[in-house]
């Protein structure tokens, strides 16, 4: 039997209240703990009894930011969901950051609150154990930079989050990881502050240094200074993977550098691996050794597929030309789209979230659904 999960509902319009615990009431593992119009009357129900999930609705951003961080802070294993009249971007973006999980707009949406609940639903079962199948774990890869694994794998992470999915991502360019700077992230814990806890970390304590992003993605970013990534060791990050691995449907790694120490112990913890690369001569060059020296450590077609980004149809080198030279089939192209790429990162977004139509939103799609069918056999 799926544990239970209990809510308390704060909002003013009794009409909104009770539209919300007719939508849970399709729910067999749910209980409405209480209703209430004010924070103060939800605020001492809660305090008595820990609901699982508060569904808290906000009409001043600055008292909501306040409520919702003291709600964490005194309650880090509730979850909030967000009700609210307007679906402000900056609302969203800075009440997600406070730690909020869902922002919802009035009047709710049933099929949008049933997919918040099933995603909590499924985080609770795995803490609990009652799933016992482990997440997803896919690497972003290539040892030298501007081949385009960040941008893969922050969209990969967006496309599989908008999916429903329960999507980690986890910054492992330990050295020059770019993950919060193309989300606009300042996060105040990092890898280094996990890895610092060897032996005393948990899927609770990981989940609370994470950082939500309003994709939908939590990010775990790489150590900002460099001292601290030197001193990050492979059996760390195998036990950080595993754990998230227990927390999330998919945990998207960007990672890049040589072909030892932090990054086989990553390889040998993920199931797949994408190697990333561009058409160029210097890059498939460079592709030949790496995925011939991947395939002498035990990574070989099976686990590791091409991706080639910034694709140009009419350029000098054809996609033919490239998997000649490598002895690899494409697994998936990524067109190139630098403008948007660039204005998507300079929003802090995921490129398939500023732009949906984008020939390079349909690739993602296109690569995030052959991700779930491969791993979900």
């Amino acid at each position: 039997m799926q544990p239970a999960l209990s809510f308390v509902i704060i909002d003013s319009d009794k009409q909104s209240r009770t539209a919300i615990e007719e939508v849970l009431k399709t729910f067999s593992n749910v209980r409405v703990h209480d209703s209430v119009t004010v924070f103060q009357d939800g605020l001492k129900l809660i305090q008595k009894s820990p609901p699982d999930i508060v569904i808290l609705e906000i009409k001043d951003i600055e008292r909501a930011l306040e409520e919702v961080k003291y709600l964490i802070a005194k309650l880090p294993g509730t979850t909030v969901f967000i009700t609210a009249a307007d679906k402000n971007p900056d609302w969203i973006l800075r009440l997600i950051r406070a730690g909020a999980s869902e922002y919802l707009t009035k009047p709710i949406i049933a099929a949008e609150l049933i997919d918040a609940v099933n995603k909590v639903t499924r985080f609770h079962n795995q803490r609990s154990g009652h799933i016992s199948k482990k997440g997803t774990a896919i690497s972003v890869y290539n040892p030298s930079g501007g081949m385009g694994t960040t941008t893969i794998a922050v969209n990969l992470a967006a496309t599989l989050a908008a999916k429903g999915e329960n999507v980690a991502l986890l910054d492992l360019n330990l050295f020059s990881g770019d993950v919060a700077a193309f989300l606009d992230l300042a996060p105040r814990y990092t890898l280094a502050n996990v890895t610092a806890k060897t032996g005393q970390i948990d899927a609770s304590f990981l989940r609370s240094v994470m950082v939500p992003h309003s994709s939908g993605v939590h990010i775990l970013n790489g150590p900002v200074d460099l001292g601290d990534a030197d001193r990050i060791l492979p059996e760390q990050l195998q036990d950080v993977i595993a754990i998230l691995q227990t927390i999330f449907d998919y945990t998207i790694i960007d990672t890049g550098g040589p072909l030892f120490g932090c990054n086989l112990a990553t390889f040998n913890c993920s199931d797949r691996i994408l190697f990333t690369t561009v058409l160029n001569l210097p890059a498939l060059k460079n592709a030949k050794r790496y995925l011939a020296a991947m395939d002498n450590e035990g990574f070989g077609a099976d686990k590791v597929k091409l991706v080639v980004n910034r694709h140009i149809p009419k350029d000098d080198i054809r996609l033919a030309d490239a998997e000649k030279v490598l002895n690899t089939k494409t697994f998936q192209s990524v067109p190139n789209a630098y403008a948007d790429a660039r204005t998507s990162i300079n929003k802090g977004k995921p490129l398939v979230n500023c732009y949906p139509q984008s020939p390079v939103t349909k690739a993602m799609d296109e690569l995030a659904r052959q991700m779930m069918q491969e791993t979900r056999v």
